[in-house]
This record gives C-alpha cells, sequence and structure tokens, in this order.
C-alpha cells in the first residue's frame, strides 16, 4: 500500500539568539510595556516559585513558566529594526537553509523532487512566490517541477501537507515534495512596543520530504484536517504597512476551543483514541494556551512536546517541523509511535494531522552529497586549478560528475589528485601547463583546448596573481591572458562562463592597486561581450568573493586587510571548500543563498560574503 512518509526532516533558525533577559532589560528601559515586574515579583504564584529557584527573576518566571518561553532566534541582534533587516537573512534565506538540511537527511538530491510547497506571510518580496525562489536554488534552468507558494501562517505547513498528498496521489510518476514553512517574524515587531510579540515571536523555517513509498502497513501521515474559524480573520494578522496587530484574549479563546475540536476529528478519521498517543507535537503561543487544550483533549502535560516553543519560540507554520525535527535529532521519532499534531492561528486556519512513526528501514538516507551526479556528462574547464580557489572548485566538480580540464602553471602538484577524482568520481580528467605571463603558451593552450571538437560547458577562470616584481605580469594574468582564452573557447562553449573577480574592486586597497586596475578592466570587457553570450544561449557570471580564509589576500599587510574587511562589512572570512561549492552552482542553478547579485549588461555580478551598502 502507498504511504506519506518524512524521509527528510530539517530546520533553521535566525543567528541571533534573544534571552528573555534582552525582552526584560528592554522593559526596564521604557522601550517596551504591558508588563510590571514589580507586580509580578509581588505575587502569591511567584513567590511560592522563588522560594525553591531563588535564581529565577519574576520576569523570567512569568516568561518561561507561565507563557512557555526560554529563548528565541532573529536574524538581526536585538532589537530588529528596518535597516538591520535588509542587511540580514531573509525567510527566503532561512527556507533554504531547512529545505537544504530535510534534503541531506533523506539523502535525497534536488532533481529528484517533484514539486515543491511552501508557506509564509513574512516572504522576502511580494513577486514571484518563495517557493519558486527557493526551488531555484537547488535546479537548473531545464526543471521544469511546479512550484507552489501558499500565503498562511499557523497552519500554513499542515494546509500544504494535505495539498502535497493530493498531489502525490493525482501525479502517480511524482515520488518526492518539498513540504517547507518559513518566517521572519521579527520583521513585524519594527513598529511594535507591546512585550508579548517580543516575547513569542521569533525566525526560523523548517521543512520535510514527504515521499510516497511502498509499505505493508500503513505508516507516515494518516490522517490530515483543516479548517477556518471566521470569527478570527479580524483578530490577528499583519496590515498593509507590515504591522502586526493581534487580540490576545480573543485568540487565546479560540484556539483552545478549535485545537481539540480539529484533534479529535482527525483521530476519529485515523482510527485512534486519545489513550493511544504517545505524544502530541502541536503549535500555538505557548503554555497558556497549549496546557488548557491538551487538558480538554484529556493529554497529560508530559505527553505534550513544546521544546520547540521553548528554545526556538513562535514561528508560526514552522513550529510544528522543527519540533519533528528536534525529535529526529535527539532520536525520540522511535518506529511505531503515533502523534498528534494540531494547529491554529493566523487568518482563523486551524487543523491537525496524525504521524505514525515509520519503520527504518523507510527511512535510510541514500546520498551524502547533496547535489551528486548534477552534472555528470558535462565539461568544466578550470583555469588556475592548482591555486587554492581552483583547486577546490575543481574538487566540487568532479564531485558533481563533470569531467574536468585543469590549467595550472608551475605547481601540478598542487592540483587536486587527478587520479584519485577520476577513479572515484568515474570522471575523465586532462591537465594542462601554461604561464599566462608568456604568450606563447597561452596561445599553445587555446589550441590545444580547441581541438578534437569538444565541447566545453562550463568556462571557469580562477588564475590570478596579487603582485609580481615583473613588469605586465599582473594585468597579463588577470586580465589579458583568461579573455584570449574565453575568446579562443568561445565559440565551442555550450553553458556558462565564470569569471572570479574581487571585492577589492569596490573598495579602493592601495597595495594592490595594479591588481585592482585589471580585474576592474576585464569586468567591463566582459560585461560589453555579455550581449553576444546571451544570443549564443550561454550565461555569463562575474563572482566576486569577499575575504577568503586563505589564498592571496593573506599576503596583504593585516591592517589594511582589517579595514577592507571593515569597508564591505565583512565580519568573518568565507571558508574555501564553501566558497567552491557557491561558485560550482552558480554555473547552473539560478540563486544560490549568501550571495547577492545584480546584472550589468546580460552579465550577472554576484557578490559573496557582503552587498554593497543601501541607504534606508
Amino acid at each position: 500500500m502507498e504511504s506519506y512518509i518524512f524521509t527528510g526532516i530539517g530546520h533553521a533558525a535566525g543567528k541571533f539568539p534573544i534571552t528573555n533577559e534582552f525582552i526584560a532589560d528592554a522593559l526596564r528601559k521604557g522601550f517596551l510595556r504591558g508588563f510590571d515586574e514589580n507586580r509580578m515579583a509581588k505575587s502569591k504564584n511567584y513567590l511560592e516559585y522563588k522560594e525553591k529557584n531563588p535564581d529565577i527573576g519574576a520576569f523570567d518566571y512569568f516568561v518561561r513558566e507561565k507563557m512557555g518561553f526560554n529563548i528565541r532566534h532573529h536574524v538581526t541582534p536585538f532589537p530588529p529594526t528596518v535597516k538591520k533587516l535588509n542587511y540580514a537573512e531573509s525567510s527566503l534565506e532561512l527556507g533554504v537553509k531547512a529545505v537544504e538540511h530535510a534534503l541531506k537527511d533523506g539523502g535525497i538530491t534536488p532533481k529528484e523532487i517533484d514539486a515543491w510547497f511552501v508557506s509564509t506571510v513574512s516572504p522576502h518580496q511580494k513577486a514571484p512566490g518563495i517557493a519558486s525562489a527557493i526551488k531555484s536554488h537547488f535546479v537548473g534552468f531545464k526543471n521544469f517541477t511546479p512550484a507552489f507558494t501558499l500565503t498562511s501562517g499557523c497552519a500554513g505547513f499542515n494546509i500544504n501537507l494535505e495539498r502535497a498528498i493530493e498531489y502525490l496521489k493525482a501525479h502517480p510518476e511524482a515520488k518526492h515534495v518539498i513540504v517547507a514553512h518559513t518566517e521572519t517574524m521579527s520583521s513585524f515587531l519594527t513598529q511594535r512596543v507591546k512585550f508579548v510579540p517580543f516575547v513569542t515571536f521569533a525566525d526560523g523555517a523548517a521543512s520535510v520530504v514527504l515521499s510516497r513509498i511502498e509499505t505493508e502497513l500503513p505508516q507516515g501521515v494518516l490522517g490530515i484536517n483543516n479548517h477556518q474559524d471566521i470569527q478570527m480573520v479580524d483578530f490577528v494578522g499583519v496590515d498593509k504597512y507590515w504591522n502586526l496587530y493581534m487580540d490576545d484574549s480573543l485568540i487565546k479563546d479560540r484556539a483552545i476551543e478549535n485545537i481539540p475540536l480539529t484533534s479529535m476529528e482527525v483521530l476519529k478519521k485515523t482510527g485512534w483514541n486519545v489513550s493511544d498517543l504517545d505524544l502530541c507535537v502541536p503549535h500555538q503561543t505557548g503554555n497558556a494556551i497549549l496546557y488548557p487544550a491538551a487538558i480538554a483533549l484529556g493529554l497529560s502535560p508530559n505527553q505534550v512536546f513544546l521544546e520547540a516553543q521553548q528554545q526556538y519560540g513562535n514561528i508560526s507554520g514552522a513550529t510544528v517541523p522543527i519540533a519533528y525535527s528536534m525529535l529526529k535529532q535527539q532520536q525520540k521519532l522511535n518506529p511505531g509511535m503515533k502523534l498528534l499534531s494540531p494547529m491554529a492561528g493566523v487568518g482563523g486556519n486551524y487543523g491537525a494531522f496524525t504521524y505514525l512513526v515509520p519503520e527504518l528501514k523507510y527511512q535510510k538516507p541514500r546520498l551524502n552529497y547533496l547535489f551528486a551526479g548534477d552534472l555528470k556528462g558535462t565539461t568544466a574547464l578550470v583555469l588556475g586549478a592548482s591555486g587554492t580557489l581552483g583547486k577546490e572548485i575543481a574538487l566540487d566538480l568532479a564531485k558533481r560528475g563533470a569531467n574536468l580540464i585543469l590549467h595550472y602553471n608551475r605547481n601540478r602538484e598542487n592540483l587536486t589528485d587527478e587520479v584519485l577524482l577520476a577513479k572515484q568520481y568515474r570522471i575523465t580528467i586532462e591537465a594542462f601547463q601554461a604561464d599566462f605571463n608568456v604568450p606563447s603558451e597561452v596561445e599553445k593552450l587555446g589550441n590545444l583546448l580547441t581541438q578534437n571538437e569538444r565541447v566545453i560547458n562550463f568556462f571557469v577562470n580562477a588564475a590570478g596573481v596579487l603582485m609580481s616584481r615583473k613588469e605586465g605580469k599582473v594585468l597579463n594574468v588577470n586580465h589579458y591572458a583568461p579573455l584570449q582564452l574565453f575568446k579562443k573557447v568561445f565559440p565551442i562553449l555550450k553553458g556558462t562562463a565564470l569569471f572570479v573577480g574581487a571585492a577589492a574592486e569596490d573598495i579602493n586597497v592601495p597595495e594592490i592597486h595594479e591588481f585592482i586596475s585589471a580585474k576592474r578592466s576585464l569586468h567591463g570587457v566582459l560585461a560589453s561581450l555579455s550581449g553576444e553570450m546571451l544570443k549564443t544561449g550561454n550565461y555569463l557570471i562575474w563572482y566576486m568573493p569577499g575575504i577568503l580564509d586563505g589564498g592571496m589576500l593573506r599576503n596583504i599587510n593585516p591592517n589594511a586587510l582589517y579595514l577592507f574587511s571593515s569597508e564591505i562589512g565583512q565580519a568573518q572570512p568565507l571558508k574555501i571548500d564553501e566558497t567552491a561549492q557557491r561558485i560550482v552552482s552558480s554555473l547552473y542553478i539560478p540563486k544560490v543563498v549568501g550571495t547577492h547579485h545584480t546584472w550589468e549588461n546580460a552579465m550577472v555580478v554576484r557578490r559573496d560574503g557582503y552587498q554593497l551598502e543601501v541607504d534606508i
């Protein structure tokens, strides 16, 4: 029989942990209001609690014990502001990370995904939808699988889960779909002064790979329902000015009623009783709603999993899948467990699903590399493949299945082990030597590259020299030789050309003026040629990484390097291997998380690890 199983689960959160003390301090300083700490400190309940917990303050007692929140994560330092959010991760980046984690967890490659279902109420842009944007970070231009964006909050994941099951039933050829929810709830707090939203709302995302699998007995999602309480439609939401509005008491009253109703309905549909449940994994604001709802269902507090709320806050529709991800990481999703997941919130949407944790044989990951085999049958030329970055680019291309043509100058031993790579990834590798400061060697290389009617799918220039005492060498290596080879290869190029530029092009660094001039001049020439590239169906990218944790820039004076990093606003050096992965992804995947791109004529200019300052 067919079962619908979470074969991969993953989550991501804003990188700034916001403790209860951050919010308490803002209250004391008058930036927030709505809570009287002195009054709470005199309350009978708190005084009784303090006798056993002398180190816990009145605010932390109320927020952690009564409301159910210990920490939440934002994409900016506290407090969130419009300008901070402009430079922070968006719901898009968080969603991409969550999907990536889910794919890795399930051992499934992006090209195996047959449809993408993503929900949010805090999109990074109005259009196109966030599902299309997330998909474009994982697959190439020839992938035509559908992407569905849902504007829905607390019940968004549940609504999309039901739609995804319907899609799989309607498309027998489909096997795996993504169901994800992502939010930056802190983006709704820039104009708020009431403390409750700051206590509850946070930024994060979660995703599952939902797979249709033949099983002997029913497994995975067994029952699901969705409803809408129209009484709630005007009492919690976000207006057209991006301002949050909510009626706390009405939300509480309706949610306490709706959660048990939808839960009992889905339990009946599944054929379970409350007594059959091992765990309830719900979503709503916290203890004040979920404990009364659990009592109404006949569940004990220890049957309700609330660690997601306690450790990540209220992330709307992402809370339930985050909880499942946490349970899996904690190795608590044991085969045969019976789970109930109800949720209620924005727009009055509410619903629930039941989940029978499948046997281990239906959960086993199959791959350990996200983009394995993506480039099988293609050929990539890497100039400067013996350099620090070039070597990593070649390695990543090999992992993805591309046949390699590697250029080096004097240090062939610095190339990635050609024989080992060819054997391990079942690819072919050729290596050619050429000194870019010797015109005859550049010409000879060009002739070798264009013989035998070969086709090159990816042209990557990672060659470069920062400084030299030889007159003209910096210009030759960084401009003339790569341009000459590109023009030579252009007639046989059937794909993408990518040139590695430098963040130093945006900032004046006197020590490497000649290097910057060479890069800027090549940059300009390629932008003018990009129209011709587009006419032939090829793609041209000028890739500008920030400061790397190795490579040429280590030769710059440390003081100059520090000033350089401050100018571009880069806090930490980029890791070489991760930068190489983003460069290779850029060759055939439209969007790459962690980068910012603009267009110059028909050429994409992609900045990695930093972005130009925007005046707000």
